[in-house]
């Protein structure tokens, strides 16, 4: 797998297929594999060239200790992009990932043509969304974790999440493998490398993404959230107040479109990228 040296961090990317750019940025405590087993790299690859890429401290990528803010992330995308000399790039971020391409849009426009997200949350409209601590996949997170013996709390804390997955033994983690099954252990597995950073503070902060900044984002943006998504509130804010946003919703899903329902997903983001490029060919 190649890599590259970006904002003075090590970060491993891949690429395939020919044609309009799109860059895929995975959630927190994901990484890009989660774009290539549900086969959505495959389905893009004919129409796009498609470069994933694991976020500091994910997957392959280096780990520093600090720097996982969105304003940081997405001068890692940057950094990225202009080292792989892509053209301004359509991005899918899924849950982070799409605030780290919304701030992309703001600090790096030349680089980002327009944006899909993924049922993201957005710190600067934490108050729109009153009930994000308690978000049904903290719950369903939770029970999973009670299975074990460990209590992750009530609400939403990636720091406890990080440094109790640290602290589980070897017994507790292979049992929670097992719950999961093939797709969630990887994920699994990176939880307690995440345990010595900052990263569970930094991607709750709102790193001066606020929601003025947010409603100035001119890129077109397509808002696809879940059927059963906590952060619904956050869907119907984005289409009434950026200058060019078309919100979708994904059926049967809650958080993780991309492998709750994929089929419905991927064909929802093959749909809108295409509509994406015929738009751009048009004010081109």
């Amino acid at each position: 797998m190649p890599e590259v040296e970006a904002n003075g961090t090590r970060l491993f990317y891949q690429q395939s297929g020919e044609g309009p750019d799109v860059v895929l940025i995975h959630a927190v405590t994901s990484n890009q594999a989660v774009w290539v087993f549900t086969g959505l790299v495959d389905a893009l690859a004919a129409d796009f060239r498609v470069t994933s890429y694991d976020m500091r401290g994910h997957g392959f990528s280096a780990r520093p200790s600090t720097g996982y803010t969105s304003e940081v992330m997405a001068e890692d995308y940057r950094c990225l992009h202009a080292a792989l000399g892509l053209r301004p790039a359509l991005i899918v971020g899924h849950s982070f990932g799409g605030v780290v391409g919304i701030h992309a849009a703001l600090t790096a426009p030349e680089s980002v043509a327009g944006i899909v997200l993924s049922d993201s949350f957005f710190p600067g409209l934490r108050h729109i969304e009153p009930n994000f601590g308690k978000a049904n996949v903290w719950v369903d997170l939770r029970e999973t974790f009670e299975s074990v013996g460990v209590d992750l709390g009530p609400v939403v804390d990636f720091t406890r999440l990080f440094r109790t997955s640290a602290e589980l033994t070897p017994q507790q983690m292979q049992s929670l493998e097992e719950r999961v099954g093939v797709l969630g252990r990887g994920w699994l597995r990176q939880l307690p490398k995440l345990a010595e950073t900052t990263c569970g503070d930094d991607v709750l902060a709102e790193a001066g993404l606020t929601a003025d900044r947010i409603a100035g984002v001119s890129q077109p943006v397509v808002a696809l959230y879940d059927e059963f998504s906590p952060f619904r509130a956050t869907c119907e804010w984005l289409e009434h107040h950026l200058p060019a946003c078309t919100a979708e919703i994904i059926p049967a899903a809650k958080h993780l479109a991309v492998v709750e329902n994929t089929i419905a997903f991927t064909e929802a983001v093959r749909r809108h990228l295409r509509q994406l490029v015929e738009m751009g060919d048009r004010c081109g």
